[in-house]
């Protein structure tokens, strides 16, 4: 109901998308399960039309948006009325790099501290107890079902830099063939 109200307002001029030359009419919103990313042009007149259009979806739809959970994230011009967005729509000011779907985002390329919570995800699922606990096949099962598909998921949006490469890597060997934090075994391969 909402993509179908913020449709309407864009052909009657009162809201307009970001990167018309990209899509057609203009990115005004992107919708994932109970999350909603609405994107606009800087203009405060429009801010309000959408505002107004969010209300109305609430009243409508007995839906509550929550606006102190919800981040604004202003760029270039809009940066100088950053406050009057956030009083206006009652949301926080966003920092970067934001988490979206379990994936960092940013405008810019990632850098290897943003991976660090990558790298302390990996830990924290391949404990040492768990490698004590599990016989060499359960091991190889957590490894590929972990240290595969997690990379797999990031890789297919950005490209992971070489360090955390190695670290994945070392987490990989590490895990798989001395299983114990406290007893050193002889790694058969890297």
């Amino acid at each position: 109901m909402l993509t179908l109200f913020i449709t309407r307002a864009k052909a009657a001029g009162q809201v307009s998308g970001v990167v018309p030359h990209l899509v057609d009419d203009g990115l005004s919103i992107l919708k994932y399960a109970d999350d909603t990313i609405l994107f606009m042009e800087h203009n405060l007149e429009q801010a309000h039309n959408m505002k107004t259009i969010l209300c109305a979806f609430e009243q409508l739809s007995g839906l509550k948006i929550n606006f102190h959970k919800s981040e604004i994230f202003c760029f270039g011009e809009a940066k100088s009325c950053e406050s009057q967005y956030i009083e206006l729509f009652g949301c926080n000011p966003g920092s970067f790099p934001l988490r979206y779907l379990g994936i960092p985002i940013h405008y810019r390329k990632l850098s290897n501290s943003d991976w660090l919570k990558i790298q302390e995800r990996f830990e924290k699922r391949l404990s040492s107890w768990k490698g004590k606990n599990l016989s060499t096949g359960g091991r190889l099962t957590l490894i590929n079902s972990v240290l595969s598909s997690l990379p797999m998921y990031m890789m297919s949006f950005f490209e992971i830099p070489k360090g955390v490469r190695k670290k994945l890597d070392y987490f990989h060997s590490r895990f798989f063939w001395q299983s114990d934090e406290h007893k050193r075994k002889y790694r058969l391969a890297k």
